[in-house]
């Protein structure tokens, strides 16, 4: 069964890699240099992983859905394509190429939540349970038929690091249940109910910025959802650019000295640590970053 690989972040590597370490025929590799793959905050390089199986790697710098790309991977003669961690729309010209299909996956249990930022989404709205999910692409949106879907457990110690980990942990079961599956001809497919879909539409940096006027939880949703691989949540000192990477819900109730304080008041520091006022409570700022240098003193007002 020959194989066509594309993506281009962390997950992809990932993948590729239990792919290969599982026997797959992977027959090329595309995906795109760093410059062109800048926007994506968990980029990783793919050259390493293909190199270490003797396998092609294209780094292409036009739209997959550009003629050329298109006629490079016919040319390719794939049986299927996994496509793990790309934005981009794969084409109904390279739909129908390989007679198996084109594999996809989306961290959710489809059809609920499909759409953008998956991951980010699911931290933000708080969810107690997500999964992983892998389809077969179609032309609409995370709507193809299910090969394999498993969900997992959320806690609030969570963040998208953790998150990211158990996504990974989950493709590397999931690739081992279903590429053999594939290559005997006897992989699953499961319509999706696509009366039970729900979309989670694409962010934008200004939902990355904190409001110290909202309750605790939902700043504290926001910052593990950015933390790292991602951007990290932000809010504003001066006018100067401050990213939130981790944070801590309060293990004490709010002192009442500091009841009437607006929001976003750093009341108290401790080391690296800031509590800060917010719309019904505080919160405990583990790290942060001042783009523009410096410290954070108490009694500064975030989000100015």
């Amino acid at each position: 069964m020959r194989i066509v690989f594309i993506g281009v972040v962390e997950f992809s590597r990932h993948c590729l890699y239990e792919t290969l370490k599982n026997g797959g025929n992977v027959v090329a590799v595309l995906t795109l240099s760093k410059e062109l793959a800048k926007f994506h905050s968990d980029y990783a390089d793919l050259c390493d992983v293909a190199a270490q199986y003797g396998i092609p790697v294209y780094k292409i710098d036009k739209r997959i859905s550009h003629s050329e790309i298109v006629e490079l991977i016919r040319s390719l003669k794939p049986d299927v394509i996994f496509v793990f961690g790309w934005s981009q729309i794969i084409s109904k010209d390279i739909l129908s190429i390989p007679p198996l299909g084109c594999i996809g996956s989306h961290p959710t249990l489809l059809p609920r939540n499909r759409g953008r930022h998956p991951l980010v989404w699911t931290l933000v709205e708080g969810l107690e349970e997500s999964g992983l999910t892998f389809f077969y692409l179609d032309e609409g949106v995370d709507s193809g038929d299910i090969l394999w879907q498993k969900r997992f457990r959320i806690t609030l110690e969570d963040d998208a690091r953790s998150l990211y980990e158990k996504v990974k942990e989950l493709a590397s079961e999931a690739i081992q249940e279903f590429l053999p599956q594939l290559e005997q001809g006897i992989a699953p497919r499961t319509p999706q109910d696509h009366s039970q879909a729900t979309y989670w539409r694409k962010r934008t940096e200004k939902d990355g910025e904190i409001d110290w006027g909202s309750p605790t939880i939902k700043i504290y949703n926001l910052v593990r959802a950015l933390a790292r691989p991602y951007v990290g949540a932000h809010t504003y000192l001066g006018g100067q650019k401050v990213i939130v990477w981790r944070a801590q819900l309060p293990q004490a109730p709010l002192p009442t000295e500091v009841q009437n304080l607006e929001a976003g008041t750093v009341f108290s520091i401790a080391g690296t640590k800031l509590d800060v006022r917010t719309g019904d409570g505080h919160l405990t700022v583990l790290e942060y970053e001042c783009l523009a240098g410096g410290a954070i003193n108490s009694g500064a007002i975030l989000g100015t």
